[in-house]
């Protein structure tokens, strides 16, 4: 698990990001260690998307600093492409190529900027796949899968650059009930591996079930951060005590 002694694999350092006259983040401070799982909660509104855009500069901060194994990648000099290699990323919406069959969607990243053969790539991304429960789907599009099966299939997209961690901003919101826990299950099993991850969800039970850390996010702030049994037992603010009232 964590190795709280090293260096934090993530630092976010005071981050501020306005919108305007809106402030959407209001000085985010936080450190993120290897084999972490994060899992970020609030109301809607309260920044956790925002600020889990910022750490691969999807979003870039007003102010602050996002330090990325040990380099400041809010700096203009840094080449955010080559960290963002090692950051993979699953979206709410999926993101696949609708052109491309599944195959093409897993392999053209880590041909492209990784410089893999096609075999390699094509051999990796089919023991991804297998995992997933999807080796049949690799020659479909995206339009002949259902949305947990492109979820999984934007899940293995990122891990097919082997990322060092992975960020998820809230991947089962666009699902139908049903197909929430086929995607789940897939995250439940990379927590298991130790594998690095920041999720921002809805999702409290999974929250309670694979976190190391839940952060709760209110009006672009961090209100409250635990470990899950305390957190979701003995709150300690009054809004995180109001929030939860409300979604558990």
């Amino acid at each position: 698990m964590s190795g709280r002694n090293a260096q934090p694999l993530i630092q976010a350092e005071n981050i501020i990001k306005t919108y305007g006259a809106m402030n959407a983040l209001n000085g985010v401070s936080l450190d993120i260690y290897q084999g972490d799982v994060v899992l970020i909660v609030g109301p809607s509104g309260s920044g956790k998307s925002t600020f889990l855009r910022c750490l691969n500069l999807l979003e870039v901060p007003t102010s602050g600093h996002i330090y990325f194994e040990g380099t400041d990648i809010t700096d203009k000099k840094v080449d955010i492409n080559a960290h963002r290699q090692k950051m993979g990323m699953v979206f709410q919406l999926f993101h696949l190529f609708p052109h491309m069959s599944v195959m093409k969607n897993l392999t053209l990243a880590p041909m492209k900027l990784q410089g893999k053969s096609r075999e390699e790539a094509e051999e990796q991304a089919m023991k991804l796949l297998e995992r997933v429960g999807l080796k049949d789907r690799a020659d479909a599009y995206p339009d002949q899968l259902s949305g947990g099966q492109k979820q999984r299939i934007a899940i293995v997209r990122a891990l097919c650059m082997n990322p060092d961690v992975m960020l998820f901003d809230e991947p089962t919101s666009a699902l139908d009930p049903e197909m929430v826990g086929e995607v789940l299950n897939v995250m439940r099993e990379l927590a298991e591996e130790h594998m690095t991850m920041v999720v921002v969800t809805h999702e409290m039970g999974f929250a309670r079930e694979v976190a190391s850390r839940v952060i709760f996010m209110d009006q672009g702030s961090i209100i409250e951060e635990n470990e899950p049994k305390e957190f979701f037992d003995h709150p300690k603010s009054e809004r995180l005590k109001n929030f939860l009232s409300k979604v558990l």
